[in-house]
């Protein structure tokens, strides 16, 4: 069960990619998803907090979008996750 977190969606060229950082029943962690694929580009990964959660999946997502298709991560806009 989720208990507080924030996530943000990465629209650029022909990626989709969702990231997360999230507190749940099992601490707390990130994660980034590619929506046009239906695969994880990073699964769960433990972080220390929401906010170290929010710099690793932007990292992760950076080097992702760099290497799969020579793409710069946009600003992103993070957004709360709803919450028990």
């Amino acid at each position: 069960m989720l208990d507080e977190g924030v996530w943000a969606e990465v629209k650029v060229g022909n990626e989709d990619l969702r990231l997360f950082s999230e507190r749940n029943a099992q601490g707390v962690q990130m994660s980034v998803y590619n929506v046009n694929t239906k695969s994880w580009i990073a699964p769960s990964e433990s972080v220390d907090d929401i906010g170290q959660g929010k710099e690793r999946a932007e990292d992760c997502a950076r080097v992702y979008l760099k290497q799969a298709a020579d793409l710069e991560l946009p600003p992103l806009r993070w957004k709360k996750s709803r919450s028990r």
